[in-house]
């Protein structure tokens, strides 16, 4: 507890107590996450991984969180709320529609122009799935930090994209590619906590053990057969080459 905090302030730190004791973290950490607005993404309803990843940065001290996607399930808010009073909650619609499975590029770019709308403000974003979409090519534009989790039968994934841009050049059309993933079960579990984890690691400037400085994206893979987790750092650097960057495209999907 910081000396001459305000109550409230020292109701927070005795709540996060264990979690400030964390040398990752400490009050300064702790204080970064309560600053912090994240939107959490999912496009399915009752995606499994979204709702445990909102839970953890709940929990975690995140000062406001924004949900993005279909209704939250029955009370998951109040749950979220419970775990943190002082949580700033907002619920947003799913930005893309029918228009971002049209062929035209003005289609494709109007979606990504609803992904600025839906992510402007927000410190990073968790998104739920691997899909090639505009959303990612928004938070290049906004320099917005992204983790995408991704849950399979067999493991659960985790890229983590530290902050990247902001690119005013970045092409928001790109044309809309569903990549695999289940929403419930173990492996989504398992990815909710892992992209959270990722989130508050990004949040607090954390580099995370065996990680490169220099890296801009990392993806995790934690096998459900308890074979040995992978980790694999990545050069990205996708803003282009008058903002700097290497413009090396990423796709998943």
């Amino acid at each position: 507890m910081q000396p001459g905090a305000a109550p409230g302030r020292q109701q927070q730190y005795q709540r996060y107590l264990r979690q400030i004791a964390l040398p990752q973290i400490g009050p300064d950490g702790q204080d970064r996450l309560a600053a912090t607005t994240i939107a959490v993404a999912g496009e399915a309803e009752g995606d499994l991984a979204v709702e445990i990843a909102a839970r953890y940065l709940a929990a975690g001290g995140v000062g406001r969180l924004r949900l993005i996607g279909p209704p939250a399930a029955p009370g998951l808010s109040a749950a979220l709320r419970a775990s943190n009073p002082e949580l700033m909650l907002e619920t947003l619609p799913w930005p893309a529609d029918a228009a971002a499975e049209a062929e035209a590029d003005e289609s494709r770019r109007a979606s990504g122009r609803a992904w600025l709308a839906a992510l402007a403000g927000v410190d990073l974003v968790v998104r739920a799935g691997f899909d090639d979409d505009p959303m990612l090519r928004a938070a290049v534009r906004l320099g917005v930090p992204a983790v995408l989790l991704r849950a399979l039968a067999d493991r659960a994934e985790v890229l983590a994209l530290r902050r990247h841009g902001p690119c005013a050049h970045v092409d928001l059309a790109i044309p809309h590619r569903r990549a695999d993933g289940i929403r419930d079960g173990a492996a989504a579990v398992v990815a909710g906590t892992l992209g959270a984890a990722e989130a508050m690691s990004i949040v607090v400037g954390r580099v995370p053990a065996g990680a490169q400085a220099s890296a801009r994206a990392r993806h995790l893979t934690l096998p459900m057969d308890g074979q040995a987790p992978r980790a694999q750092d990545i050069p990205w650097q996708p803003e282009c080459f008058r903002c700097g960057g290497g413009a090396t495209e990423m796709v998943f999907a």
